[in-house]
């Protein structure tokens, strides 16, 4: 049985522990208030960006442009986009479980993968298992995602794409929904394709598009392929600070719990040691009689 000197060691140790998780869920939540306010704001905008070129595209073919021509696919290249640290929940084992499966998926239909990964903790674990990564990229999400570095890592990724030494090329990365949710998802940016959808084309036919609608199209598919990834950067970048904070959360509730145990158990043994020596006490009383 530990003495009262060691519990009362342990619940300052905790104690000590239960500061530093809960100074960390703070500033977790002081930086998400940021990203996630920037996130939102893109949401809208990146939205009404595929809206435009949902509609462009259907008066260009897509043998016609490069970025949405469909090939036979040998190559695929997978972008993944996790955190440089830590002490967020599952937050990079869900990016994992998910790279993983796509990885598989792709296999299963003979197509070569190779792998981009921004964020130290997936990549020390595909190291670990002795996984080939293409490009590796740490500190690109340290504070705030920047759209400069977005556009350096996929002009590597278009360029390959371009020539034809990858056919797709996918974003990895868990989308920002709620405080408590962080849903991992797969986007394939290369080639661009969207999902049908009916009043599109009625609803921009008043614009019109200068010097043409094929000249803007091909513009406007570039930036779509950078703003792809940042996105990916600001929705990752976000679920990351929630997920910490929860987890911060729920170390320091955890904490609590264990000093209010603790401290009972150390009141117990205290009392136990008090009792023993008055029972002692007396006893050497009632022997001197």
């Amino acid at each position: 049985m530990p003495s009262s000197r060691d519990i009362k060691r342990k619940i300052n140790s905790i104690a000590k522990t239960q500061q530093i998780t809960k100074a960390m869920k703070m500033v977790a939540a002081a930086k998400l208030r940021k990203v996630q306010h920037t996130a939102m704001q893109f949401r809208p905008y990146i939205g009404k960006f595929e809206e435009i070129i949902k509609y462009l595209s259907e008066y260009t073919p897509p043998q016609d442009n490069k970025f949405l021509f469909l090939r036979d696919v040998k190559a695929a290249e997978i972008i993944v986009v996790a955190s440089d640290k830590g002490l967020c929940g599952g937050f990079n084992h869900n990016i994992i479980k998910e790279t993983e499966n796509l990885v598989s998926n792709l296999s299963s239909k003979n197509i070569s993968v190779s792998i981009t990964v921004v964020g130290k903790k997936v990549y020390d674990y595909f190291h670990f298992k002795g996984i080939q990564i293409k490009h590796f990229y740490t500190g690109i999400l340290k504070n705030e995602a920047h759209f400069v570095d977005a556009k350096k890592i996929m002009n590597v990724a278009i360029k390959d794409f371009l020539e034809e030494k990858t056919d797709e090329v996918y974003i990895v990365y868990n989308k920002f929904v709620n405080m408590l949710i962080q849903r991992p998802t797969v986007k394939k940016v290369l080639p661009i394709s969207f999902e049908e959808e009916n009043g599109q084309k009625q609803k921009y036919e008043k614009f019109t598009f200068e010097p043409s609608k094929e000249i803007v199209l091909e513009e406007m598919l570039l930036k779509y392929v950078y703003m792809s990834l940042y996105d990916s950067f600001l929705e990752s970048l976000a679920g990351e600070y929630a997920a910490r904070m929860l987890a911060m959360e729920a170390a320091t509730k955890n904490a609590q719990d264990m000093i209010k145990k603790l401290t009972l158990f150390y009141n117990k043994a205290r009392q136990a040691a008090i009792t023993k020596e008055l029972i002692e006490i007396t006893t050497s009383i009632e022997a001197m009689k």
